[in-house]
């Protein structure tokens, strides 16, 4: 009849009386009442009397079965004179040794106490016989009630259906003497008699699932990985669906975490305590305010509180806690624990708020290094449960605090290193040579790909070197070899000596002087991860007896950009250094021909010449 404070009026027998059979019956649903571990269940013991004479139950008993606990200290228990006996027959005042329990409440003596008490002049305990002429009526069976309060202790993962029986232990005639009850024997359990009778409960099952994604990486909030939760009525599971590709971040990054506790089960409670663990590659911050605020707590590998953040191998909150929900209670006024779980509602299905649920967020610096590969995972797992009154509570599919694959408390979370980072390849594409109104072309046929690109050569013959023109073509590439999309905003070419910008051959150049150009028309080309963008430079010689030789031309990227504003990962612009990859060099030999001025166009084939420091030569063309 009762649940906690909550009174259950549902079960209370229907009285039903057959005159041609001369049988009474009771109507009453005996489906299993769901109660949560924890609850205090009141059962009522209702005894009539279907006979043609008045007596008494001097004893009723009960059992306690696996999954209750009496309690003797229970205001119902005292009243109604509940005494325990153990598994011999004998009183005990110890819990755990109770078998059954006993009461005389509605004895004849303890009616004639009643009497004295109250001055009554009729025994309050007496069952009238039943009047078969008036037929049924509210007194008619007369009647008299028991109560008896147990607390449930079944596991919430329990499947088991708890059954509490009862029956009349003796019963005895208006006078006080033993009687003989004409279809029942007293102190018996003999399926089918009606001295005797059962009520079920079965525990709802507690079941908290955790999710945990990103919301948050610096300043830029993330929304696009929050849990779509989903319900299937045939399956009765609940699922979550939500990004689990690594969000992309860099080193130095911060990155906050949402840990979301839904209560996916019949029974409310809360989460007691969230563990998170502190990854390679991952620096928890304990000054930072959504840690604070969310009462996060170091752990070193031994299980111990640390201030030590080198130290840290976990944190642990308490923030969803019964304990801190009340102080909430307390702090706003609030009439309702802020952080209790309530049941999951299979009819109302998924809403907004059902599944309840509630949300810790944590947040960590990327310390990962920019040259890393590696998937950054970070864990987060419900670690202590705990009912709605505040009690240890299992999980039906979970074990708190450990990490077991497949449970639902526990999830991770991944991150990526992303790094920029663009490169620069140089090479010459064309040697042009005009003579007598006549240009000749020669193809290279050198790619960025050639490393080291070997030396282009052009020989003159010396008569003519003051009547032709010598130029080259370059070409310049920038590559993203990183996984950050940027700019190259500026490459400035540095002209070597013997060779001269002209404006009119390299429209989008500038001349920044001191043999300096530089070029911005990659300033708007948003390079993709894996993506490259050329520009072209075009060279004069200056013709001279005394301008042969070798001629290194060398590009740089001297200005890049990224959204991130994160550095290129192995060069720094504009800084003239060799061997990093955003600079690269290009060169070209001129040199007098031996031969008459002829033209020797070389297809397919290269002529490999080794020059003093080791210069590999291509000979294009002859004059």
């Amino acid at each position: 009849t009762g649940v906690n404070s909550e009174e259950v009026g549902t079960r209370i027998p229907q009285v039903k009386y057959d005159e041609e059979t001369n049988k009474i019956t009771y109507e009453h649903t005996k489906d299993p009442v769901l109660v949560e571990s924890g609850d205090t269940v009141i059962y009522t013991i209702r005894v009539y009397n279907e006979g043609e004479k008045a007596g008494f139950a001097r004893k009723v008993a009960d059992d306690i079965p696996e999954g209750l606990e009496f309690l003797p200290e229970n205001s119902i228990n005292q009243e109604y004179r509940w005494v325990m006996y153990d598994s011999k027959g004998n009183i005990t005042e110890n819990v755990e040794e109770a078998e059954k329990i006993v009461t005389d409440y509605l004895s004849k003596a303890h009616g004639e106490e009643m009497m004295e008490e109250n001055s009554l002049e009729e025994n309050p305990n007496l069952l009238k016989p039943f009047d078969q002429e008036a037929g049924i009526t509210d007194s008619n069976p007369d009647y008299r009630d028991v109560k008896v309060a147990f607390k449930v202790i079944e596991p919430s993962n329990s499947d088991k259906i708890i059954i509490n029986s009862a029956q009349i232990e003796e019963d005895e005639d208006k006078n006080g003497n033993e009687v003989e009850d004409i279809d029942s024997i007293p102190g018996e359990w003999n399926e089918g008699e009606d001295d005797q009778d059962k009520e079920y409960i079965k525990v709802k099952p507690f079941d908290l699932a955790l999710r945990k994604f990103i919301t948050g990486v610096n300043s830029e909030e993330i929304g696009t990985r929050v849990p779509q939760v989903k319900y299937d009525e045939e399956t009765n599971k609940i699922t979550y669906e939500h990004s689990k590709e690594p969000v992309e971040v860099v080193t130095g990054d911060i990155v906050t975490y949402t840990i979301r506790i839904y209560n996916e089960g019949e029974a409310s409670g809360y989460a007691r305590k969230v563990a998170d663990d502190i990854p390679e590659g991952l620096e928890f911050l304990p000054e930072n305010s959504i840690n604070q605020e969310y009462r996060w707590v170091m752990y070193d590998s031994k299980g111990n509180v640390t201030e030590n953040v080198e130290e840290a191998e976990k944190i642990v909150t308490d923030y969803l806690s019964k304990a801190h929900g009340e102080e909430m209670m307390e702090e706003n006024g609030l009439e309702e624990n802020p952080n209790l779980l309530k049941p999951f509602d299979k009819e109302a299905g998924i809403t907004d708020s059902n599944p309840d649920y509630r949300d810790v967020k944590v947040a960590f610096r990327v310390i990962e290094p920019e040259t890393s590969d590696r998937i950054v995972i970070n864990s987060a797992q419900i670690e202590e449960d705990e009912d709605k009154n505040g009690d240890e509570v299992e999980d039906i599919d979970s074990i708190p605090g450990e990490w077991n694959e497949g449970e639902d408390d526990q999830d991770k979370e991944y991150v990526k290193v992303t790094y920029f980072d663009l490169s620069l390849r140089k090479w010459v594409t064309e040697a042009i040579v005009i003579e007598d109104g006549k240009e000749t072309i020669t193809q290279t046929g050198h790619t960025a790909e050639m490393d080291p690109e070997p030396v282009v050569k052009v020989e003159l013959h010396r008569k003519k070197l003051d009547e032709v023109t010598v130029k080259f073509r370059y070409k310049i590439r920038v590559t993203n070899e990183g996984n950050i999309a940027g700019y190259a905003k500026e490459i400035t070419d540095y002209v070597p000596e013997g060779l001269r910008f002209i404006a009119e051959d390299n429209p989008g150049w500038t001349d920044e002087g001191n043999n300096i150009i530089s070029t911005r028309l990659l300033e708007n080309t948003l390079l993709e991860p894996g993506e490259s963008a050329e520009v072209e430079v075009l060279l004069t010689w200056i013709n001279g007896n005394n301008n042969l030789g070798l001629k290194t031309n060398t590009a740089e990227i001297s200005e890049d950009y990224n959204d991130k504003d994160v550095p290129d990962i192995d060069s720094t612009p504009d800084n003239k250094k060799p061997g990093e990859d955003d600079i690269d060099i290009a060169e070209v030999i001129l040199s007098i021909s031996t031969g008459g001025a002829k033209i020797y166009y070389v297809l397919g084939f290269t002529v490999l010449l080794t020059l003093a420091g080791g210069i590999i030569i291509i000979k294009k063309f002859v004059l």
